[in-house]
């Protein structure tokens, strides 16, 4: 049950209440802002807390950009609008009008200055319709600042960056920081085509799709801005020249020690950087062990198991059925995998940090691979090709390649092709001894040499 600024009075009904932000400090004259909602049902006192909310948070976004006309029409317009509201739900029969439409606005601003302002009238005019005229109506940019307040205890801060991003990127198509209600649907599409023309992927596309119809639907259920949403019918439509598929490509030698370099633990670890640890061993672990980054970022102690001394990793989940193995636990690894085994501690995780992330450990594992995209952007760019940890699969290949390996067994090692009984994880280890063969001479092959040092 969300009971986020909700509390339940001994009478049964439902109480508004959260602390107040320091910038509306001096206008709420409390250290709580505190409502009751006039209802017993939770429902309604959800639909209430919503819409009252809503309300504070523009006022503080308002008051974050300072004393500007904008800011003076919300400030007032947002409480003027709620008491006429709540005055016009009392009405009766008997009532002929709200008895808002008597009051006189200079008795109810802060400062008698404000009457005279220009800001204070339309909102006061605004009050009684509940129209806020276009001038005072906020901009693209400042609805996505809204939304950002509004989303940072709802969404990853990789989230909230990439809707920034996206609003930087069309406010620069549009020419200025326009109303959103400006944009039609046809600049939409055009923004989109746009997109794809300039080489961003399909899957990027709609990614910027997805965020800006969002926050445009954000915007509308909550009335702060007008029209339709012009994002709807809008198509990611790449052209088919354009998508091509890339493949991940292995790394040269010189980039290897590149990353080594950037990925030293110490390097890595700052008060901002979650994943250190993490980050400063996948790059090792994974060419040794050829699994998909989720497989073994994501894995739990249990899955590495000891048989007759040899130590191997059982990948029980993965991309697809066939990636269900085992995979033998290189030698030259082994001292590295025990040690990160201990780090661990008493928890169920092999990377704890991951497995108990804030953000979750599938978005803790995105961060990880965005991070190493970052480390590697200066990397030689290859027609087709790209580079990211999933590269490290295709050492693992070259590798057993190198040793001379026969496909078929090379294939089910990195859980490509369909698995026979002989060798999957419900095999009982049968042949476990031929896996182990061909693993263990992979330590010794030029494709992965740069990295045997750094296990020493």
């Amino acid at each position: 049950m969300d009971k986020k600024y909700l509390k339940r009075q001994s009478s049964g009904l439902w109480l508004y209440r959260r602390k107040t932000p320091v910038l509306l400090k001096d206008k709420y004259k409390s250290s709580y802002i505190q409502h009751s909602l006039n209802t017993h049902s939770y429902h309604e006192a959800i639909l209430k807390r919503n819409a009252l909310n809503a309300e504070i948070e523009m006022e503080l976004a308002h008051a974050k950009r300072g004393s500007n006309d904008k800011a003076l029409f919300f400030h007032y317009y947002a409480k003027w609008r709620k008491e006429y509201e709540e005055r016009e739900a009392e009405l009766t029969k008997e009532d002929l009008y709200n008895p808002m439409e008597d009051a006189e606005p200079a008795l109810l601003v802060d400062k008698r200055e404000d009457a005279k302002s220009p800001a204070v009238k339309a909102a006061w005019s605004a009050m009684k319709t509940g129209k806020v005229p276009e001038q005072y109506q906020p901009t693209v940019s400042e609805l996505a600042e809204e939304w950002a307040d509004w989303a940072k205890d709802k969404k990853n801060a990789k989230y909230v960056a990439s809707m920034a991003t996206y609003i930087k990127a069309l406010v620069s198509f549009m020419g200025r920081d326009d109303l959103p209600s400006n944009l039609s649907s046809g600049q939409a599409q055009r923004f989109i085509d746009g997109l794809l023309d300039s080489g961003k992927s399909s899957n990027t596309v709609i990614h910027y799709k997805s965020k800006l119809q969002e926050l445009w639907r954000w915007a509308l259920t909550r009335e702060k801005a007008t029209g339709d949403n012009p994002w709807l019918n809008t198509r990611v439509e790449a052209s088919k020249k354009k998508t091509k598929p890339q493949h991940y490509r292995n790394f040269t030698d010189e980039e290897l020690h590149k990353i080594l370099s950037s990925t030293e633990y110490d390097k890595l670890n700052s008060k901002t950087w979650a994943y250190p640890y993490a980050l400063h061993v996948l790059p090792i672990l994974l060419p040794f062990l050829g699994t998909r980054l989720s497989e073994l970022a994501l894995a739990k102690t249990e899955q590495f198991v000891d048989v007759s001394g040899r130590m191997f990793f059982e990948v029980r989940e993965g991309k697809t059925v066939n990636a269900q193995r085992i995979v033998p636990v290189c030698p030259a690894i082994r001292p590295l995998v025990d040690e990160v085994i201990a780090k661990a501690g008493g928890s169920e995780w092999l990377f704890p940090e991951i497995g108990n992330a804030k953000i979750g450990a599938s978005e803790a594992v995105n961060s990880i691979s965005s991070k190493f995209g970052k480390l590697t952007k200066g990397f030689t760019k290859v027609e087709g090709y790209k580079t990211g940890l999933h590269s490290f699969r295709g050492h693992f290949a070259t590798a057993l390649q190198e040793t001379g390996c026969p496909v078929e067994i090379a294939t089910k090692l990195a859980g490509h092709k369909e698995l026979s009984l002989t060798y999957s994880l419900y095999s009982k280890y049968e042949n476990k001894d031929e896996l182990w063969y061909w693993v263990e001479k992979i330590q010794e092959t030029g494709c992965l040499k740069v990295l045997v040092p750094r296990l020493y």
